[in-house]
């Protein structure tokens, strides 16, 4: 893919979310390019694209200027929403044999509008998915800050688990191609479990680079260092870890499976549901075939 390509598609991709780039996020984000690229040369390949404008700092689409002022709105909203994220994300770090808690999608590039939730992508250690679901569900619901129902903007949404053995997201990727997951998986933002989160980019790093041009960036760690595993937790995972802890796994999953199996067969074609030991993935309604069309049509 040439230069000019690759700079429209990623221009194109962010517009699909109402999001203008400046020159350097459109090099750091820059969709299927493999060459190494100067920022001088990528600013004189924007100037020969007729396709796009610069507007102070930012490049967008034609006709597509009024992005700017919402991106600099939804700022605002994003300083609030990781707030909360720092407050109860220390709660869910603490939840026994959690190893990595992450923001996902619109806030982990500062794009939230008022009425957003907040996703989250959690990783729980093996054999132990179906208690620290529960707990951490508990604790979000104690504080009345998990989304449920008609109750979303600003809460956290709790759509997104994998075992530590499942960390590698090419295989939920579409194919042949599928650049809403390949930026899901390079823009996620760590805010707990710094081992965890390098595993996460050793499984994830061949393919987006091979399929995608994307290398992971070291500002995605950057959230990483307020949170500490507490000895509470180390006592309560000690307690869980042997024949005791089976048991309850054991009730939980039997308990909680069946009715989440119910669940996902009342959902519609369009839901990407995944339940599993090792995976629980509930999204009502999976879009990413339609903004691949939109993103195809505007690129």
């Amino acid at each position: 893919m040439n230069l000019k390509s690759s700079i429209l598609k990623t221009i194109a991709f962010f517009d699909i979310f109402d999001f203008p780039l400046t020159s350097e996020e459109i090099k750091t984000h820059l969709y299927g390019y493999h060459k190494p690229l100067h920022i001088k040369e990528l600013k004189g390949t924007l100037d020969e694209i007729d396709e796009i404008e610069k507007i102070h700092d930012y490049y967008v689409l034609k006709n597509r200027g009024k992005l700017i002022e919402l991106r600099k709105s939804r700022k605002f909203i994003a300083e609030k929403f990781w707030g909360r994220v720092r407050q109860y994300g220390q709660y869910i770090a603490q939840v026994p044999f959690v190893r990595m808690v992450a923001v996902c999608n619109n806030l982990a590039y500062d794009n939230p509008s008022e009425l957003s939730d907040i996703d989250l992508f959690i990783v729980i250690e093996k054999d132990r998915m179906w208690l620290a679901r529960l707990i951490i569900t508990l604790i979000l619901q104690f504080h009345g800050v998990r989304r449920h129902g008609d109750k979303i903007a600003g809460r956290f949404c709790l759509s997104f688990f994998v075992t530590t053995e499942k960390l590698n997201m090419e295989p939920l990727a579409l194919k042949p191609e599928d650049p809403y997951m390949a930026y899901w998986t390079r823009l996620l933002l760590p805010i707990y479990g710094k081992k965890t989160y390098q595993e996460f980019k050793q499984k994830n790093e061949e393919w987006l680079k091979k399929e995608y041009g994307m290398n992971f960036s070291d500002k995605n760690d950057k959230q990483l260092s307020f949170i500490s595993d507490s000895h509470l937790k180390k006592i309560k995972e000690w307690l869980y870890r042997g024949w005791f802890g089976d048991l309850y796994e054991s009730i939980l999953k039997k308990t909680f499976k069946k009715r989440t199996l119910r669940k996902a067969k009342k959902l519609g074609p369009e839901a990407s549901v995944i339940v599993s030991d090792s995976i629980l993935k509930f999204h009502n309604k999976d879009r990413r075939q339609e903004y691949l069309e939109r993103w195809k049509k505007q690129a």
